[in-house]
């Protein structure tokens, strides 16, 4: 497989074929279905060669900018450890589709927006906080009490559990890779949000533990109490004029 990061199809199968190769073994630019995703284009056509690759397969990989670079790789037998992977395909498969040509505008922020008196309110980093809480913030750790097994949500010195309360006895848990149900949730339209209603809720993690967290990918009309929930790592919003994007946890429903 030829993996050639261009934004004009024709082109890409033009260098192939410049290079002795058959075009047909081009990887797919995915320009019609997804788009340019930046600095990650090559690597997002890797991955979607190797969702299709078998062992013993090999792949050449071109991306230029600022200079241009090959790689040359070998599939082994590794690659079936990740077939279950959500991969390219699946999150493609998620994506919704926009009929207001307005609102894309206002999500790439093409266009100003009224955002109301509740949108004026300037969101902002506390650097150093964020910096101290990162493992909880960022990795999503959390507690686990290691007399009674309670998980707690975020890292806690105290367990939670009633019938226990002992104290710094706790040893680290991810919850980030956790399954979830959804115990209850709002939808807010007071609340400025893009893209209303702001929807939250809260999740029972599989193993023990409850939190709150923003719910995306879902409209309010869709979720229901005790639907199966999974974590996803998410912009919560950016700061422009210090340049700094602050991202978060938020719960969506299980990919299929």
């Amino acid at each position: 497989k030829i993996v050639i990061a261009c934004h004009f199809e024709r082109a890409g199968v033009a260098i192939a074929t410049k290079l002795g190769a058959d075009p047909s073994r081009v990887q797919d630019s995915m320009m019609r279905t997804m788009g340019d995703s930046g600095a990650g284009y090559p690597l997002v056509l890797l991955v979607a060669a190797l969702e299709e690759a078998k062992p013993g397969d090999k792949i050449l990989v071109v991306s230029y900018g600022n200079g241009s670079d090959a790689l040359f790789l070998q599939v082994t037998d590794q690659i079936e450890k990740v077939r279950d992977n959500k991969g390219i395909k699946k999150w493609l498969a998620r994506k919704k589709m926009l009929d207001n040509y307005d609102k894309y505008l206002a999500f790439r922020e093409e266009i100003p927006m009224d955002k109301g008196f509740r949108g004026e309110e300037s969101s902002s980093t506390q650097i150093s906080a964020l910096w101290r809480g990162r493992k909880s913030f960022l990795g999503l750790w959390g507690s686990r009490c290691k007399k009674c097994g309670t998980p707690i949500y975020p890292i806690q010195r105290v367990c939670v559990n009633p019938d226990c309360g002992a104290i710094d006895e706790m040893e680290d848990y991810c919850f980030a890779d956790r399954k979830g149900t959804l115990f209850t949730y709002t939808a807010d339209l007071l609340a400025y949000s893009i893209n209303p209603p702001a929807i939250y809720g809260v999740l029972d993690f599989e193993g023990g533990g409850r939190f709150w967290f923003d719910i995306a990918d879902c409209a309010p009309e869709l979720l229901k109490v005790g639907m199966p929930m999974e974590m996803t790592f998410r912009i919560k919003y950016v700061e422009h004029g210090r340049g700094v994007s602050t991202y978060s946890w938020k719960a969506a429903p299980v990919m299929e």
